[in-house]
């Protein structure tokens, strides 16, 4: 068996657990990227050079790279190009390659985080509240739903990138004016929490919850964390995921406030954090190729992973 992982990037990490896996069987692992020094690449067996995912080329050159390494797997490692991979995933079920990720609804309100506040409200799920309108706010404000500090972030867009903490009518004003697709939510962050999850392709039931309370972000990523088992957050990930049709590897951050939980956002990927699942256990490259295989994964049995456990990432360097 062959695994293609797109848009590797920075995930050394990931490859290198897939790596693992399948070079057992005789399998292998190709990584894609449009930069030839993105270091993941270097962990794969082998790797392609591909065009940016905007590029008319791009699946075509994705399909091609499939049929040459005969892969039965692919799925991306970020959030803009889910949605252009599973717009084809006819044509890549036609070569026999199956995409590992969740179905465009999901795919579509979890890259969108006012539909995902939306989608979650709907469901008596506890999501942050978002606003998209300086009415909105103003209105919010007035009524004593909401106060300073706020935290304005992209509508649209992965990680913690490009959040902005508003202090003051006169700075989200400015903001508005300058940014388009902007959210508004309240500044409600006393604990946050990272949450990997595994939904299996097959049975569609979940098998693996990790959960670690983030201790530090660096370039939107976690960076330091550490492994809790938090009861109400693993019964609020149980009924979030009975709740909707995620299928795959999730990556799901949760904010605690006053003693509540609240969604944040929802990631239909590894997530930048997985390493430290993995380290601990959970053992998702494993979940993935047993459904690739045809074999439906043990249904979830609870938190099995040790406690306090923290993870610290480091820098590394590569020379080629």
């Amino acid at each position: 068996m062959n695994i293609l992982i797109t848009s590797a990037g920075r995930r050394y990490k990931v490859v290198e657990y897939f790596k693992s896996h399948l070079n057992k069987y005789g399998g292998q692992v190709i990584a894609t990227d449009l930069d030839i020094n993105a270091p993941a690449l270097y962990a794969a067996d082998t790797y392609e050079i591909v065009p940016r995912i905007t590029d008319d080329n791009y699946i075509e050159t994705l399909i091609n790279i499939c049929k040459k390494y005969e892969v039965s797997g692919v799925f991306s490692l970020i959030d803009p190009e889910l949605s252009v991979l599973i717009e084809y995933k006819q044509t890549f079920e036609e070569i026999g390659v199956t995409l590992i990720t969740s179905n465009p609804t999901m795919i579509e309100m979890s890259l969108d985080k006012y539909k995902t506040y939306q989608y979650l409200n709907e469901r008596d799920l506890p999501s942050v509240p978002t606003y998209i309108t300086i009415e909105q706010v103003t209105q919010a404000i007035s009524n004593n739903d909401l106060s300073y500090p706020l935290v304005a972030k992209p509508r649209e867009g992965s990680s913690s990138l490009g959040i902005v903490t508003v202090y003051s009518f006169d700075q989200l004003g400015q903001l508005f004016k300058d940014h388009d697709n902007l959210v508004v939510q309240p500044f409600l962050k006393e604990k946050e929490y990272g949450i990997d999850v595994y939904v299996d392709l097959i049975s569609h039931n979940i098998t693996d919850i990790f959960i670690k309370e983030k201790l530090r972000m660096r370039a939107g990523e976690t960076d330091k964390a550490i492994s809790v088992k938090d009861y109400r957050i693993e019964k609020l990930i149980l009924d979030f995921i009975e709740k909707t049709t995620y299928v795959g590897p999730l990556d799901i951050d949760c904010f605690e406030y006053n003693g509540n939980l609240y969604i944040s956002e929802i990631n239909p990927r590894f997530g930048g954090g997985y390493p430290h699942a993995h380290e601990m256990g959970i053992d998702f490259p494993e979940r993935i190729i047993n459904n690739l295989n045809g074999k439906a994964n043990p249904d979830y049995s609870g938190l099995n992973y040790k406690e306090n456990k923290v993870m610290m990432k480091y820098d590394n360097i590569m020379i080629k």
